[in-house]
């Protein structure tokens, strides 16, 4: 009877740390699961690129969306794993003086929408279900195969928005708006039916931060072309379109692609280090959510370009100069190319009062691998660690147990190897 009664609130106990450990597995196991993939190499890229702007005076948002497509495709992205979704009514609007054409530089050298292009979602298809089912996958039965984004955890997947925006909103098709909490919880989802291996997301509109700030879900990062109360602001206005034809932003990103191929060992940090405020009037700035690495760890042909071992008939290519030989931005590039670029976390949106040896520290805490270098982070390692803890202590537990039953034998008067307990 004191064996029950002095066991009962231990065991009680125990079974309590075991099922508290077992449920914070969950995140070990996730983590490791993360360290795996950061330490083997992904399999397959995709990219959803989306222009969220009708009309033909947002013209820009689907310049821009369309010049990145052609990035992606340069650099081996086929597209089957493209999603590209544009309110496809600019090329064939009745303004076009250049019928089916678009352009982003007034030389009008590179026509972006070409004759090889796949538009997976056009017009008043481009809408937030859409956008979020393709993200999920929680699509209705009889959508085809060519508009499902068929990712899976060995997938490394870029996700680029152009259009109008605000505080914590994206603006699609001028009837509804993508919010940021919606945005974050569809990134989680993808999170957790494993359907990417890293994911970059990429957000060119005004307060384009707010609407990644909400962003939680794991190895994923995030760049926004403007910060909350600023504006992404166009670039290049054509007189015979009367129109501007890209927004400054990706405009300076397209120039830094001027020099990437596939074989490019070129990283974020590299690209972070060539946005310029006096050029683009806006400060971006980037998240890495749950992530261990760093922007100089992460190379862009890791989002940009194809695993697959792709050969080209020629160096070189039309959709190579995507400024077109543009003087002007060559002088831009001379003139902020060495200078300290305005990037970093957006602490500002997600510790207000945070001085700033405080965000450093909390950057540190949040990014840096643990001191035992396996890729978990910190806060991953501490349930790590409660875990074993709580392993060892059931172990000793148990082994005290061990040695008080036969105690109870002695006293009892029984034979060690008797298996009965009189009560």
């Amino acid at each position: 009877m004191s064996l029950s009664s002095g066991r009962g609130p231990a065991s009680l106990f125990i079974v309590y740390i075991c099922l508290m450990w077992i449920g914070s597995g969950r995140v070990g196991i996730t983590a490791l699961t993360s360290t795996e993939r950061l330490t083997s190499r992904h399999e397959s890229n995709w990219a959803v690129l989306v222009s969220t702007s009708r009309f033909w005076l947002n013209y820009r948002h689907i310049v821009n969306t369309m010049s990145i497509y052609h990035v992606v495709k340069r650099l081996g992205i086929p597209d089957s794993n493209i999603i590209l979704m544009i309110p496809d009514d600019m090329a064939c609007n009745a303004r076009n003086p250049l019928p089916a054409q678009l352009f982003n530089n007034e030389s009008h050298w590179l026509d972006v929408y070409g004759q090889d292009v796949e538009v997976d979602y056009r017009g008043y298809e481009v809408t937030v279900s859409n956008f979020l089912q393709v993200l999920t996958g929680r699509h209705d039965s009889n959508v085809p195969r060519s508009k499902r984004l068929m990712s899976d955890a060995s997938s490394n997947v870029l996700v680029y928005l152009s259009g109008h925006g605000g505080d914590e909103f994206i603006k699609f098709n001028d009837v509804e708006e993508l919010l940021a909490q919606d945005l974050a919880d569809a990134l989680a989802q993808m999170a957790e039916k494993g359907r990417y291996r890293e994911l970059l997301m990429i957000v060119e509109t005004c307060e384009a931060a707010t609407l990644l700030q909400r962003v939680s879900a794991p190895d994923v990062i995030t760049i926004a072309s403007s910060q909350k109360d600023e504006q992404s602001l166009s670039f290049k206005s054509d007189p015979e379109l009367g129109m501007s034809l890209i927004d400054r932003f990706t405009y300076q990103t397209l120039a830094f692609f001027e020099s990437i191929d596939i074989k490019s060992a070129a990283t974020l940090a590299d690209l972070f280090g060539t946005y310029s405020y006096e050029f683009m009037q806006s400060h971006f700035s980037y998240r890495m959510t749950n992530a261990a690495l760093r922007p100089k760890d992460v190379k862009l042909t890791d989002f940009f370009g194809s695993v697959a071992d792709i050969r080209t008939t020629s160096d070189r290519g039309p959709q190579d100069i995507m400024y077109h030989g543009d003087a002007q931005m060559g002088r831009y590039m001379a003139a902020y190319i060495d200078e300290d670029a305005p990037w970093d976390i957006d602490s500002t949106l997600m510790q207000p009062d945070m001085s700033n040896e405080s965000i450093m520290m909390w950057k540190i805490f949040y990014t840096a691998p643990s001191p035992s270098d396996s890729g978990i982070l910190n806060r991953e390692a501490i349930r790590a660690w409660s875990g074993f803890m709580a392993l060892c202590s059931l172990a000793l537990y148990m082994l005290i147990a061990h040695i008080r039953m036969k105690g109870y034998r002695t006293s009892w008067g029984l034979a060690p190897e008797d298996s009965s307990l009189v009560s």
